[in-house]
């Protein structure tokens, strides 16, 4: 009995240390050795994903479960190439929702296929600007839900299933096949959100998204600390910067005219750039027809260095990408799972 309590007693202070992530920071994406051994589980689901996820009803206000909810999909995601970061993708025939696990290395053990089921009692539901995500009760105002990174707690609500052939992606062609009766007013349809589609004859954008921190151990949500790349393509050929990434376009000069909103310019602070340098996201702007599709990666994927096909950055090519469909701030935006199974160029 005694051994009992002090298990949980570990798990309780374990919680306390919980604390949300910003999504894009590292993942050490090497051999974390083989996957544990395990029996496949199968559950029986109460309720599908799409149904889950209407029980977060209301922008700004988490839903921590109480009933005995239990929900199953297979796995659409992995973050051997680290664009996703300590999250699961998981969807069933109503649609995907993210997990928030918590762990590195998340594809040794939730092989893309697998069926996995979720025990949701005491989870949480939240958004992160607009998507949906299914983690723990968290205690940063800033965010909705934070990770779920106490292993007692992941083996006593999430369950590895066998293993199958993997989903295949829900092709669309036309941007309106993302939207509630093709209205832009109704939004996103829920049931693609969060889920694995691959969006067909995309056309380079001509602009990107960067937000660029002079120093990142201050104060990151001051103006005078910020520096915006929008609007055009600022010569970013890649899909997005590592580290020496970074340095290596500050040192070209193409970031040059970047200023922040108080007038601090690039050149005036090149140097402490340098010095304090990080690996940053980039959202590289496709066209869906006219519309706009953000394919954002990370600093930390292994690919964000890799420079974009010409023809594509040229507008002689459209592209076919398969990933994962979310949404930032009412915009719809792209993960690559894969820079070589989710990029398909048609010349």
């Amino acid at each position: 009995m005694n051994k009992i309590f002090n298990i949980i007693g570990a798990a309780a202070v374990s919680l306390a240390a919980l604390a949300s992530c910003d999504e894009w920071e590292p993942v050490f994406t090497g051999d974390y050795g083989k996957a544990d051994v395990y029996t496949p589980v199968t559950l029986t689901p109460n309720t599908t994903i799409l149904d889950l996820k209407k029980l977060y009803t209301t922008p700004g206000t988490p839903v921590t479960i109480s009933d005995d909810i239990v929900i199953g999909g297979q796995v659409i995601s992995e973050d051997r190439s680290g664009n996703v970061y300590k999250s699961l993708y998981i969807q069933d025939e109503t649609g995907g929702i993210e997990l928030k696990l918590g762990k590195n290395g998340l594809y040794n053990d939730y092989k893309l296929g697998q069926w996995v089921y979720v025990k949701c009692s005491g989870l949480t539901l939240g958004a992160y600007n607009g998507m949906v995500q299914l983690g723990w009760e968290s205690n940063d105002s800033k965010y909705e839900t934070s990770y779920i990174e106490v292993q007692y707690i992941i083996d006593t609500h999430i369950f590895r299933g066998e293993i199958e052939t993997p989903a295949a992606a829900k092709k669309l062609a036309d941007y309106k096949e993302l939207l509630v009766d093709g209205d832009p007013n109704k939004g996103f349809k829920p049931e693609l959100v969060g889920s694995y589609v691959e969006l067909d004859g995309l056309t380079y954008g001509n602009q990107i998204f960067l937000l660029v921190y002079i120093d990142p151990n201050k104060d990151t949500s001051d103006n005078d600390n910020r520096i915006f790349f929008s609007d055009k393509t600022w010569g970013v050929t890649t899909w997005a910067m590592s580290k020496q990434g970074f340095i290596n376009y500050l040192n070209s000069g193409v970031l040059d005219s970047g200023a922040t909103n108080t007038g601090r310019k690039v050149t005036d602070v090149k140097p402490t750039l340098i010095k304090n340098a990080s690996a940053y996201s980039v959202s590289q702007y496709f066209k869906m027809g006219s519309s706009d599709v953000q394919v954002r990666t990370s600093g930390y994927a292994r690919f964000a260095d890799t420079q974009i096909d010409p023809a594509i950055l040229s507008g002689s090519a459209k592209v076919n990408m398969k990933g994962i469909l979310s949404i930032y701030k009412g915009q719809a935006q792209f993960t690559l799972i894969d820079l070589n199974d989710g990029v398909e160029i048609v010349k």
